[in-house]
């Protein structure tokens, strides 16, 4: 936790946990990190809810997520739940949104 929390807060700051990513994964910055990250604050499941991206970002970064990213059609999602595979393949042009 030190690694991606070194004030100690308690909390992860996007910033840091990307940071922390990108070092771990140093050579292979690709949409596959990016899904990796988001699974991470999505609690490995396959979507994210607009209350997580809330919570976890700061407000204009969770605000950019939020309005890019797709509804989530896979089965048993919330209302509301988006898409970040198709949001980050599509950061990387691997797929179009």
């Amino acid at each position: 936790m030190i690694l991606v929390d070194p004030n100690g807060t308690g909390k992860v700051s996007f910033q840091s946990f990307i940071d922390f990513m990108t070092r771990e994964t140093a050579d292979t910055d690709t949409a596959e990190q990016v899904v990796a990250s988001f699974r991470i604050l999505a609690t490995d499941k396959p979507y994210i809810l607009i209350e997580e991206l809330r919570r976890e970002l700061p407000p204009e970064q969770a605000e950019y997520c939020i309005v890019r990213m797709p509804p989530y059609a896979g089965p048993g999602a919330p209302p509301g739940a988006l898409d970040y595979t198709a949001f980050s393949t599509a950061l990387y042009g691997e797929s179009d949104l």
